[in-house]
């Protein structure tokens, strides 16, 4: 009898697992338009509501570059790529990666390549300097689910900018290594709050090491099958070692926005505010305020053929204010991207799989006591 049943067990074991892989691939490439589970970055869920992407520091403000003998510090955003997950792999190598990887494992990964007018480079307050500039950054994360509604992570990403006309911006390459934990706290079939704990350690340029303790809250609501909103308050804390606090700066971030997907297009919106209070030693010591507004416009080039991929475009108005002109922290810059977008993932099923063992544990209780009768 047990034999038999272990048999059954394993061979419905098997189908469910294909089933529930197949299911998530489903949620996350229509995650708008059912009001399925949905990440900014890692696919991890918790019944409807979408989730920050862990690690990318959602919409923070990053230092691309220190200047030689100035207080220059072109700023950035880095993307949230809400609604970028996609399915990448084919039937048979999903259930494949099923047997051999974690089902608690899950990973993500996003590249980005891109070129765009900016319309003032060095950020100053008068005689912007315009240019022409191509991106390539890469995002990877990579994580466990430790609780059924908490996961630890480690992520990675690097923005290299190269400028056309201001060749002394091309000197750097910006890398940030970092690892946290996040709890998902659902609050109804729609709405869910997610507390996120991260430290990372920048790499921007020679001789110029910094580091951020970065604690936040994300609220995410399905507000129609085909849109979803966030919002997002942040704490940068920034210092020159890990896990030293605030010593050169606090800066809290407050983003709030939108999703909306119809058919294969989708078009995501956001606003930053952002206030950097910088004391004396920080990199540049002078505090300022920002708002960095991001549209985003994507569509798959081929989901047939180049699953994953996809080509969008991008606009992000930036107004720096509250620097008394310092240089690299002041006026409008204006961003205007066009490029392409490659991402796969997989999720964590680990918290599924535990409660289809029970069931299927508590049925085949069931079949033998009905048997014994």
């Amino acid at each position: 009898m047990e034999k038999r049943y272990a048999g059954k067990f394993q061979s419905i074991s098997a189908l469910l697992i294909g089933f529930l892989w197949f299911s998530q691939m489903q949620a996350q490439a229509q995650a708008i338009a059912t009001a399925s589970p949905l990440t900014l970055g890692s696919e991890q869920s918790s019944l409807v509501a979408p989730q920050v992407m862990p690690g990318a520091g959602n919409s923070v403000l990053l230092a691309a570059v220190r200047l030689p003998d100035s207080s220059i510090t072109p700023t950035d955003q880095t993307p949230t790529h809400i609604g970028d997950e996609r399915a990448l792999f084919t039937p048979t190598f999903k259930l494949k990666a099923l047997e051999v990887l974690p089902a608690r494992m899950y990973f993500s990964s996003v590249t980005e390549v891109s070129q765009r007018f900016e319309s003032n480079v060095l950020s100053n307050a008068s005689n912007p300097k315009r240019d022409y500039v191509f991106r390539v950054l890469p995002n990877v994360t990579l994580g466990y689910t430790i609780l059924p509604r908490t996961n630890v992570y480690a992520n990675y990403f690097m923005i290299k900018d190269v400028f056309a006309c201001t060749p002394l911006l091309n000197r750097s390459t910006f890398h940030s290594i970092s690892g946290g934990i996040s709890h998902d706290l659902p609050l109804d079939r729609k709405s869910n709050l997610q507390l996120n704990f991260q430290a990372r350690q920048l790499f921007q340029a020679v001789n110029l090491q910094q580091a951020d303790l970065l604690p936040g809250i994300t609220y995410t609501r399905a507000l129609t099958p085909n849109a979803i909103g966030f919002f997002n308050t942040q704490l940068q804390m920034r210092s020159r070692n890990l896990f030293q606090g605030a010593t050169r700066e606090i800066d809290p971030f407050y983003t709030l926005g939108l999703v909306v997907r119809k058919r294969q297009w989708t078009l995501s919106s956001s606003a930053t505010l952002v206030n950097n209070f910088r004391n004396d030693s920080a990199i540049p010591p002078v505090s300022n305020k920002a708002i960095i507004g991001s549209i985003d416009l994507s569509r798959p080039v081929s989901q047939r053929r180049l699953p994953g991929l996809d080509a969008f475009v991008r606009a992000e108005p930036i107004w720096n204010w509250g620097s008394h002109r310092a240089p690299g922290l002041s006026g409008f810059d204006f961003r205007l991207f066009s490029g392409l977008r490659y991402s796969f993932s997989k999720p964590s099923i680990g918290p599924q799989m535990e409660r289809l063992k029970r069931q299927l544990k508590l049925l085949e209780s069931n079949v033998q006591s009905t048997g014994a009768i």
